[in-house]
């Protein structure tokens, strides 16, 4: 076979399935059928056929099949060699054919027919027959048919051309759960789910498959846990618009709206280009669900155009879902599908609110509980005022940390009392409550401040004087005019601490350690608050002065103290001021690197302050600070959901903050293309004075993500682009690293002559270090192993063993052990001709490790080479017996 040919064949099979890969092999199908390489275009075409159904357009692979139908059928004997992955692909054609109206249904019933005498000529068993017998069956409606042709798959015995351990038992599922054997369909899945699924389908199709069942066994815990895995793993996937349609569906009838929401908004723009006519249909269906369930004047965003209204965009999903139902019961002489896309269209919720997150489960307590504290609690009546009493009641309610009644006292005083008749007194109180309550309008409450302070001098009213004073300083600290804040309130608030009523002291002290914050004199902040004095005699504001506390210890990296002064912030009857307490412990915990701990107090956080107005940012945060816990307590899912849900609010520092903890979580995860993109939202919105070493190590990340997902072309710029960083950062080291990384990277791309000069370039910047450093020592030897491979792959094998050896002594001298005997297995087997060598290093490791059994096999071959048989094949059984 042509070598060009083979080599562009396998480039195409490493790319992910999309329509790149479907691309690459188009191409090398059309150059094998110029060249006459029958063979390996039919086994090209047999490929695409599998990318296309794969990469979401499996309407195409029925062309490019029917030719290999054709090719084998004309000379069988010629293709012998890939008769199972032409039978395998065989198995796509009824699929494929059921989900396009416009097919007949006689052509589908035909295929079914020549699989079947295919299948029996080459003494397979019935087993995959049966299963698309019963998929045709199942699709048009016809019960009867798809039980019998059940059973008889369920009995037929498995061969290996059937669907693997996770896929049959997941269509297994489809047909118990649509005949209502909910339990047998979960205790099908059990085995499955707790064995080694290695299929790409799994587990994330029989996940999906699931969710009604486990719903309809009262397995709540089981649905939510199924949904967000399998989602995850289906979202960025191409071609799964059914599946996802499954878990909009999931989303709506567990009271998650919103959240389905999320999903069509993700999803909408692939209606553009869908898979299939059905899979169209059922997102249609499962959309216009969740959004006649949701507020009909919500604004649904839409891909390339404006947003629309949730009850015209459900309207218009449900027409297309019907109109596409209508035209496969057409095909199939059935009202099957319009049946089942009107039960979609109208169903009934499964349960009232089923929580998809340990925070969100927490909230829901909360409001049940909340609900029913109403319901027992009849609010105490207060006892009339009227006239100055409203001004009085005003105060008390400010004092009270009751702004919504003050500002409603203060209301109904200027509403019930003609101005004719106000006093000075009155006049200048309803000043400074007009100050107070204009907090979000600093200049407001200054201007009201500065007049109630005139009136109240004229007054002689001393101690007002002092406490508005004190309000302006503190103000004014706040609005970051700090030496004229410490100027005007300083001194009153110090008079009042001493001499106020003494209800009244401890909220001066609260002032006064703000001012100092605001200063940055955070010592004497603390200081203030721990004074000895009279203390809030309210729990809520004993906590409210506890979480200031607790906040300046923060800032005071006094971590240890933080917990018991925050202690009293739990009793608050206020669900803000418990929530802002646990979200202050959790970050405390963090810093002391009890994560675990943390994890349960942002939860807790976040469950208190949920869809409390004005809480938003508070919500975030808490939110971002509990992905930092869950990724340091090995729980990447959780923490990629938490900095997820936080990104819509965070700005700025914390916005990027939430984008690292994703791309860590992505990885962890295994889903390099979101941690890709993650990476360079960050670079995208980069400071133009960020720091060289910060972009450097950026650019970095982003190198080795476009690696380890083979596009290695892109890596070796982006590598090269985070060395040249590194140098104007004055970091040697890590430069030299990064051109090494787009050394390998040139080397994966086989451009020898590229590696080659990138790799000696490095040597300089190292020898200008010093040579004893641990570090320098080992990316020298990292240089000498990179020269190694790549004169290896070049043939040039002398010059690789030398730089193999440099490698060998600079890793044992640095102690690199690992890697000091990866060199010396390169130099045992590419160094010497004879046993010897590796014979001796093979019995220097520790048996079972990779490296044992890499040596071990190699050495077998070595023994067979050098005229030893009887003990390579006693080696042989060894390795195989420990393996």
């Amino acid at each position: 076979m042509n070598p060009e040919l083979i080599d562009l064949l396998q480039r195409a099979e490493s790319a992910p399935y999309g329509k790149v890969r479907s691309a690459l092999l188009e191409d090398v199908v059309r150059r094998a059928d110029a060249a006459s390489e029958a063979e390996l275009a039919f086994y090209s075409r047999l490929a695409l056929v599998t990318a296309y159904v794969m990469g979401g357009e499996p309407r195409k692979s029925l062309v490019p099949f029917a030719r290999c139908v054709a090719d084998w059928d004309a000379e069988p004997d010629k293709y012998r060699e890939y008769s199972h992955l032409f039978h395998w692909c065989y198995k796509y054609a009824p699929s494929t054919l059921s989900k396009f109206p416009e097919v007949p249904l006689d052509r589908a019933y035909a295929v079914l027919d020549d699989m079947e005498q295919r299948w029996r000529l080459s003494g397979h068993s019935m087993h995959a027959v049966h299963q698309h017998r019963w998929l045709v069956a199942h699709h048009i409606g016809d019960e009867e048919t798809a039980a019998e042709q059940f059973r008889l798959w369920s009995t037929a015995p498995r061969d290996d051309l059937s669907d693997c351990v996770g896929c049959d038992p997941t269509s297994k599922v489809h047909h118990l759960t649509s005949v209502g054997r909910t339990a047998d369909a979960v205790a099908l899945a059990v085995n499955v789910l707790d064995g080694q699924l290695t299929c790409a389908e799994q587990p994330q199709q029989m996940l999906t498959a699931l969710l009604p069942a486990y719903v309809a066994e009262g397995m709540y815990d089981e649905a939510v846990d199924a949904h967000r895995k399998a989602y995850r793993l289906l979202r960025n996937r191409v071609g799964e618009l059914s599946e996802h349609a499954d878990h909009v569906e999931f989303l709506a009838r567990t009271g998650n709206e919103l959240k389905a929401v999320e999903l069509i908004e993700r999803h909408a723009a692939e209606l553009a280009d869908p898979p299939s006519p059905y899979a169209e249909m059922a997102f249609s269906a499962a959309a216009s669900l969740a959004l006649s369930r949701v507020d009909s004047d919500l604004a649904i965003r839409q891909p390339q155009a404006d947003a629309e209204p949730a009850a015209a965009l459900a309207e218009r999903y449900a027409a297309r879902a019907l109109e596409l139902a209508a035209q496969f019961d057409t095909r199939n002489g059935t009202t099957h599908r319009s049946e089942q896309i009107q039960r979609v269209l109208t169903a009934e919720p499964w349960v009232e609110y089923l929580p998809l997150s340990e925070t969100a489960r927490r909230a829901q307590l909360r409001k049940q509980a909340q609900a029913e504290q109403t319901e027992q609690t009849a609010p105490a009546e207060r006892p009339a005022v009227s006239g100055s009493g409203w001004l009085d009641r005003a105060e008390e309610d400010w004092l009270n940390f009751d702004s919504e009644a003050a500002i409603a006292a203060w209301q109904a005083f200027e509403r019930e009392v003609p101005e004719s008749e106000w006093t000075p007194l009155d006049r200048a109180r309803l000043l400074d409550g007009r100050g107070l309550s204009s907090s979000e309008d600093p200049q407001v409450a200054l201007d009201a401040w500065s007049e109630a302070l005139a009136l109240y001098d004229e007054l002689g009213e001393e101690v007002r004087v002092l406490r508005t004073r004190g309000r302006i300083g503190r103000m004014l600290c706040e609005q970051g005019q700090v030496a004229e804040g410490l100027a005007a309130g300083e001194e009153p608030i110090r008079w009042l601490i001493a001499n106020d009523e003494l209800e009244r002291r401890p909220s001066q002290r609260d002032s006064l350690a703000i001012m100092y914050a605001q200063a940055g004199r955070f010592s004497e902040a603390i200081q203030v608050l721990t004074e000895p004095g009279p203390a809030h005699t309210r729990v809520e504001h004993a906590g409210s002065t506890a979480i200031l506390l607790a906040n300046l210890l923060l800032q005071d990296e006094r971590f240890e103290e933080v917990e018991p002064a925050i202690a009293v912030a739990f009793d608050s009857p206020h669900d803000a001021q418990r929530s802002f307490a646990h979200h202050l412990r959790g970050r405390v915990r963090l810093e002391l690197e009890r994560p675990a701990e943390a994890a349960e107090d942002l939860i807790e956080a976040v469950a208190l302050a949920t869809g409390v107005p004005g809480l938003e940012a508070h919500v975030a945060y808490s939110q971002l600070m509990l992905a930092r816990a869950y990724l340091l307590t090995g729980r990447p899912l959780e923490a990629a959901e938490s900095a997820e849900e936080s990104l819509s609010v965070l700005t700025d520092d914390a916005l990027a903050d939430a984008r690292g903890v994703l791309i860590d979580s992505y990885r962890m995860l295994g889903e390099n293309e979101s941690a890709l993109a993650k990476v360079r939202e960050l670079l995208a919105d980069v400071s133009p004075d960020a720091h060289p070493a910060w972009l450097a190590t950026l650019r970095q990340d982003e190198g080795i993500l476009l690696e380890q997902l083979d596009r290695d072309d892109e890596a070796v710029e982006v590598f090269l682009d985070a060395a040249q960083y590194f140098g104007t950062a004055d970091s040697p080291l890590q430069q030299a690293q990064a051109i090494r990384l787009a050394a390998q990277s040139a080397r994966y791309t086989g451009d020898h002559a590229r590696a080659l000069e990138l790799a000696t370039s490095a040597q300089p910047i190292l020898d200008a270090l010093p040579s004893a450093d641990e570090d320098v020592i080992f990316q020298t030897a990292g240089v000498h192993w990179d020269l190694s491979l790549i004169h290896l792959q070049q043939g040039d094998q002398a010059t690789a063993v030398a730089h193999a050896d440099h490698a060998a002594d600079l890793y044992e001298r640095g102690g690199y052990e690992d890697q000091y005997l990866n060199a010396q297995l390169l130099l045992a087997e590419h160094g010497t001709e004879d046993e010897k060598a590796l014979e001796d290093l093979f019995n220097s490791l520790e048996a079972a490790t990779d490296l044992w059994y890499r040596t071990g096999y190699l050495l077998v071959d070595r023994l067979r080479g050098v005229g030893q048989a009887e003990a390579a094949a006693a080696l042989e059984t060894r390795l195989n017996s420990e393996s």
